[in-house]
């Protein structure tokens, strides 16, 4: 019952009580009139009862008409908190709700409605529900609702609730003209109280919607258009949904074969490990991505190398990884040919110098005192078979000699080429006196040193020649736990040369004697102090050329010894002794100086070299050297020269011995404005590695790598992938060892930037330059 129906029947309760009251007084007044006719004592009784009769009549009306009163007030008073309840909960209600009456007028609405047309509640009483509706869709709203009233004069339906089927999404107008997109259900109520009409604004989703499947359709754009391999894989059960064409080539499979397939029975065996363990990640939102490389089976059985990388999306519900397969299996073929090539010697295949001391660091850190040996084998009068019979001959004797050592060696002993003709072995588990055989589980190095000299005294022929090879070899064994790799490859230099001094061929211990022995290093350490104070060590001036214009471009600077008397010394003769002696920092103050110099002179004369840069060697101790900043910076200062015109070289093993503080002091130098490039590029430990981390411009492939190129397949395949590796970082590539027309023409096929070799010039003395380039 509605709040004012309640109280409109409290007012026809009081108005019972006046017709009652009217009957009381007539019945008295004819019991008195009766009375006093007849005045006797029982008409006197009959006037008193009806009188007492007719009150008590009046009392108990009035009684039952407050008791009505009261009852009918505190229905009103629930009536009225039940609506005013029922108002809030449809308030609260996520829907806009609209009643209609049988005419198709708003007679309630809603907070939510009120929101959705911008109008208050008042506003909305009385206004027609189609009238708010877009003239687009209101004649097939009407339609749908044809069975109901909503004052268009359509005959209404029996009452009942709209199936879901009948829900009708159209465009309601606002206030300000503004559509929204509604999704209505119709409610047809049971009595004459009108229809119920349910509005939820669904504009957001429908755009919300829109989007995602524009999306899905550039997503399977991009996905199928894609150069690199893509696939969409279930997370639940790891099955490929979908798969693009270039990873159908990629895996020689044709795409019908590849949908469906669990993606595990394409992985590598080795890789599935890790794969599994990302995939959890992405499963359990760890990660929301990951990237990984691994190998792919091919339909020929092959694997190809892939660099993955996963990201998850969702569609309809379904959790998918989308997976992004690129095949790097070239460049991870290039990548190992350059790391094997930067790990080992070219030649023989041995591991190089610097990989030997690194392995031979890391076994003494590990081993007792008395366990590890180093043999250092030098092949005696190998310089003769170069000089009389040419470099080639040469290198297949050092080939020959390499597989002799390896044919005679335990597994866990190794062998590198030092450099030029010599050799280094360390053997562990060693013991004076142990078993003289390969497989030795103790083994006398001693008796390993005379093995291997035993092993080259048989004749090698090459290209006819029949050449006896013997070896002087000199060993020493950790005497200490304190003794690093340099120190023991220098006492078992020590003792090799002991041996050749002894008449070669034969094996030297290294011993207190020996020590000795290096008396005269001593001494020509003293003669290089007297060289660097006499400037009798002097800069020579090799060209570096720009390939592609033939011009001279920058030179190299090389240090020659004018010894007061043996002459002319290169810098394999006294170099070592300058490391050796602690002199590095003021000889390459001195060289840097002096060079400088030499330009600024060319620059003031005028000379066609004005316009060349310099190129200058820098050794680990330098950068380690906290005035060198300070020593770069006078000599540039003093001559005059920018510092744009300056570069300083370093090698691989400059940054591999200590790559933070080199790379820190590298930083610090590039700030000033001058140039860093990376020497002898390919011969060290972990030249990629470095690159990323010191700023570096230009990288220069060995000589060792440009001496086969054009000739030697891997030669020509490492020296390609070096000027493919420096552009792609930006850097430029110089070429040495430049000697013949076939290189400098395979170098420019390869866009190679600048190269440096005898075809272009020797190192010479600044007057030399001079006089050769007028």
């Amino acid at each position: 019952m509605r709040t004012g129906d309640a109280k409109r029947q409290t007012v026809r309760a009081s108005w019972l009580l006046l017709p009652l009251m009217v009957v009381a007084v007539g019945l008295t007044s004819i019991a008195t009139l009766v009375a006093a006719n007849e005045p006797t004592t029982n008409t006197t009784l009959v006037v008193a009862a009806v009188v007492v009769i007719s009150i008590v009549g009046i009392v108990v009306t009035w009684l039952g008409a407050r008791h009505f009163e009261r009852r009918l007030r505190t229905t009103i008073e629930e009536l009225s908190v039940t609506q005013s309840d029922l108002r809030q909960l449809l308030d609260d209600l996520p829907d806009a709700v609209i009643g209609l009456d049988e005419r198709g007028k708003i007679n309630s609405a809603n907070g939510k409605a009120a929101a959705l047309t911008g109008r208050s509640v008042d506003d909305l009483i009385g206004r027609g529900f189609l009238s708010m509706i877009g003239e687009a869709d209101r004649e097939s709203v009407s339609d749908r609702w044809q069975r109901v009233d909503l004052g268009n004069r359509v005959p209404a339906v029996h009452a009942g609730v709209r199936s879901p089927g009948d829900l009708a999404v159209f465009e309601l107008v606002d206030v300000n003209g503004e559509p929204h997109l509604v999704e209505a259900s119709l409610h047809v109520s049971q009595s004459d109280q009108g229809n119920v009409v349910l509005l939820r604004d669904v504009s957001d989703r429908k755009r919300t919607t829109a989007a995602l499947e524009q999306a899905r359709r550039r997503l399977q754009q991009a996905f199928h258009s894609a150069p690199t391999g893509m696939a969409l894989v279930r997370l639940d059960d790891g099955c490929i949904v979908d798969a693009n064409q270039p990873l159908a080539q990629m895996l020689g499979r044709p795409l019908d074969d590849i949908r469906g397939q669990p993606i595990r029975m394409l992985t590598h065996p080795e890789d599935l490990a890790s794969a599994a363990r990302q995939r959890a990640q992405l499963e359990l939102g760890i990660a929301d991505s990951y990237a990984l490389e691994q190998r792919y089976l091919r339909a020929d059985g092959e694997y190809v190398w892939a660099r993955t990388r996963v990201s998850v999306t969702e569609d309809q519900g379904v959790a998918l990884a989308i997976t992004h397969i690129e095949d790097i299996t070239e460049q991870r073929r290039s990548a190992e040919l350059l790391t094997h090539a930067a790990t080992h010697d070219d030649l023989t295949d041995l591991p190089n110098r610097t990989t030997l001391v690194a392995r031979l660091d890391a076994l003494l850190a590990m081993a007792q005192p008395g366990q590890v040996a180093v043999l250092f084998i030098d092949l005696d009068n190998f310089k003769m078979v170069n000089d009389s019979l040419g470099h080639g001959v040469g290198d297949q004797l050092l080939r020959e000699v390499a597989r002799r050592f390896r044919g005679v060696m335990r597994d866990s002993d190794r062998v590198s080429r030092f450099g030029g003709d010599e050799f280094v072995v360390f053997v562990e588990r060693v013991a004076i006196g142990g078993e003289d055989t390969p497989s030795g589980a103790f083994v006398d190095p001693a008796a390993v040193a005379d093995r291997l000299r035993r092993s080259v005294m048989e004749p090698i022929t090459i290209d006819g020649h029949e050449l006896i090879v013997t070896a002087s070899i000199g060993f020493a064994v950790n005497a200490a736990t304190d003794l690093t790799a340099e120190d023991l490859l220098r006492d078992a230099d020590a003792a090799m040369y002991r041996a050749k001094a002894a008449g070669r061929d034969r094996v030297e211990a290294f011993t207190a004697e020996t020590r000795k022995a290096s008396v005269g290093a001593l001494q020509l350490a003293s003669e290089l102090r007297r060289a660097i104070e006499r400037h009798e060590i002097v800069p020579y001036f090799q060209p570096i050329v720009d390939l592609s214009s033939g011009e001279v471009v920058s030179f190299e600077v090389l240090a020659r010894w004018l010894h007061p008397d043996r002459g002319l010394l290169m810098p394999a003769e006294f170099l070592p002794a300058v490391e050796a002696g602690g002199l590095l920092v003021d000889f390459g103050a001195m060289m840097l100086r002096d060079s400088l110099a030499q330009l600024a002179q060319w620059r003031s004369t005028g000379t066609r070299f004005r316009r060349c840069g310099l190129s200058v060697n820098v050794a680990t101790q330098q950068l380690a050297d906290g005035n060198f900043i300070e020593v770069v910076q006078t000599a540039l200062g003093e001559t005059g020269i920018d510092a744009d015109s300056l570069w300083l070289e370093i090698t691989e093993t400059t940054l591999m011995e200590d790559s933070v503080a080199a790379g820190s002091a590298l930083r610090e130098l590039r700030g000033l404005g001058l140039h860093i490039a990376v020497d002898d590029f390919g011969t060290g430990y972990s030249s990629l590695t470095y690159l990323k981390r010191v700023p570096v411009e230009t990288i220069k492939i060995d000589r060792s790598f440009v001496l086969g190129l054009g000739l030697e397949a891997d030669d020509t395949s490492i020296v390609e992938a070096v000027v493919q590796l420096g552009h792609s970082l930006g850097l430029r590539v110089v070429a040495e060892g430049v000697e013949t027309p076939l290189q400098l023409t395979r170098l420019r096929e390869l866009r190679c930037d600048n190269g440096q070799g005898y075809l272009f010039g020797r190192p010479r003395p600044a007057a030399l330059v001079e006089y050769e380039r007028v």
